[in-house]
């Protein structure tokens, strides 16, 4: 993978994640719905966005970041409810949820619905729902669940700036939203299937946390 040109087309927006542009956020809903990829900030670090039924962004997004087919992504759903349609929950994972969601926490779950090869593997699919205003902004005026991976290539640190990410990727990506440079820990990533718990990785929120929270 090669980096792009800096000079692109494609408009880089200053936007404030608690009270979002309204025209920002409807530029970047419409460049997703069109199946073209969107930068945005999270409460952890810059993300990558695209429609989960789009596998052609998808497979897009896999060349971009260089990311290995074989290491599915997590996506962003709009609220428990959701998650609920989509997740067998158990009273643990209903615990986690209830307690640390919306939040930087990843939650890997039996899927009742099959994303396809990209998203679900082995029947399970990974789960965020996103404290973040904007990523709740977008996610209730998308159709769909879209992705939750981090604005990088595989493998390299995550960059801190959206003007950056854009020297990076450039024209690859159809809108930057920039939400100021953000260096906070990526998600937490567990696992839960009925009553046992797997930490993937450990990042925004403590294992000892979560640990207590079971308790």
């Amino acid at each position: 993978m090669t980096e792009v040109a800096a000079m692109t087309d494609s408009p880089l927006l200053k936007i404030d994640s608690l009270a979002p542009n309204a025209s920002a956020v409807a530029l970047a809903c419409q460049a997703l719905n069109d199946g073209e990829l969107v930068v945005a900030p999270t409460e952890t670090q810059y993300g990558i966005l695209a429609r989960v039924d789009n596998t052609a962004a998808l497979v897009k997004l896999f060349e971009l970041k260089g990311r290995d087919r074989n290491k599915p992504l997590s996506i962003f759903v709009k609220k428990i409810s959701q998650l609920k349609e989509y997740a067998e929950m158990s009273p643990m994972s209903e615990l986690i949820a209830g307690k640390f969601l919306p939040g930087p926490l990843t939650i890997v779950l039996r899927s009742k619905k099959d994303f396809g090869k990209l998203i679900t593997r082995e029947g399970k699919t990974g789960f965020r729902l996103s404290a973040n205003f904007l990523i709740q902004k977008i996610m209730n005026k998308i159709e769909v669940p879209v992705t939750a991976t981090s604005a990088n290539f595989s493998g390299s640190p995550a960059k801190e700036s959206a003007l950056s990410i854009k020297e990076r990727f450039g024209s690859e990506i159809a809108v930057y939203l920039d939400g100021g440079r953000l260096n906070n820990p990526a998600s937490t990533v567990v696992e839960i299937i009925e009553d046992k718990i797997n930490f993937l990785r450990e990042g925004a929120i403590s294992k000892t946390d979560i640990l207590a929270a079971i308790r």
